[in-house]
């Protein structure tokens, strides 16, 4: 594809990719939020069976919107959306078999982090659940989509989006079925997870759109793997402490709104950070190879 084809898909008509992106985070944090809500009125818990059913539902309900909003309309050939799918599958497969095991089983970051103080728990939840995550986000992008399925930079957000949808399902049905909490926090896992493996998806994104068509010096991508797994482990070490006042995942939710407020900014700040970064990247390549009427607008 030659660059200026590259550009006009890149113009904002053909780049809808982070609205649809914000669209579902937004939906996922009003539902929180109004669940949250409902909590905080002190409206009667459900029978243990309608709990865990509602729950199962929260779990499932991230990845519903991103096959509606993101999947079915990104792209009118089928070839992509069975890539996106694709991606999605063998994340969630890479999470059940390698990432929740870990990260619950091995590292056990529950059981010891909560009790740190706030720069412990994100250096540790950075370097266990963080760079587990990022870590196998990184490996199914790198067999299944880079370089060869990247045709435009907004590929790789799509592709990433989908990773971090795929590696959250299987963290949230893990989480939601071993807690067992009420509905109102099931839904404040539901995207405290999709929030976090958002914000490492987004910079393994930009790590790819400068490795693949920046041509960036070689360790730009790791750096930007770390730097996604820094941002999960901060999400994930301070998000608790606002929730509970046992730090902890496993802990009550008394505080729940106090939570959602860090999430939602937590996500904003990712989503802007990288957008930024992207329109950079794009702005830089577009005026090394000449400006012409409809490029200028990024």
């Amino acid at each position: 594809m030659d660059r200026q084809a590259q550009y006009s898909e890149e113009s904002p008509i053909f780049r809808p990719v982070w609205r649809r992106i914000s669209l579902q985070m937004t939906l996922l944090s009003l539902l929180a939020g109004m669940l949250a809500l409902a909590g905080e009125l002190g409206l009667p818990a459900l029978e243990p069976a309608f709990n865990r059913l509602l729950a199962v539902a929260l779990a499932c309900l991230p990845l519903l919107l991103w096959l509606g909003l993101s999947v079915a309309p990104e792209y009118r050939s089928a070839r992509p959306r069975r890539r996106l799918i694709a991606v999605a599958l063998v994340s969630c497969l890479a999470a059940t078999a390698i990432g929740v095991p870990i990260v619950e089983g091995f590292y056990a970051v529950d059981r010891w982090l909560p009790l740190e103080s706030v720069f412990s728990r994100i250096i540790g939840y950075t370097f266990t659940a963080g760079i587990v995550g990022a870590g196998l986000q990184f490996i199914v992008l790198r067999y299944l989509v880079y370089p060869r399925y990247l045709r435009v930079r907004r590929d790789a957000v799509a592709y990433a989006f989908a990773a971090a949808i795929g590696y959250s399902f299987a963290v949230n049905i893990a989480q939601l079925w071993r807690i067992e909490p009420s509905w109102d926090a099931a839904a404040m896992h539901a995207l405290a997870n999709v929030a976090i493996q958002l914000a490492a998806s987004v910079f393994i994104a930009l790590g790819m759109i400068e490795a693949y068509f920046g041509d960036a010096f070689p360790l730009t991508l790791p750096a930007n793997v770390l730097i996604g797994a820094s941002a999960a482990g901060s999400i994930n070490a301070l998000y608790p402490g606002l929730l509970s006042g046992s730090l902890s995942q496993a802990g009550s939710f008394d505080r729940p709104l106090f939570g959602l407020a860090l999430l939602i900014v937590a996500w904003c700040l990712a989503l802007g950070i990288s957008y930024f970064l992207f329109a950079n990247s794009l702005r830089r390549e577009r005026e090394a190879f000449g400006s012409r009427g409809d490029f200028d607008a990024i």
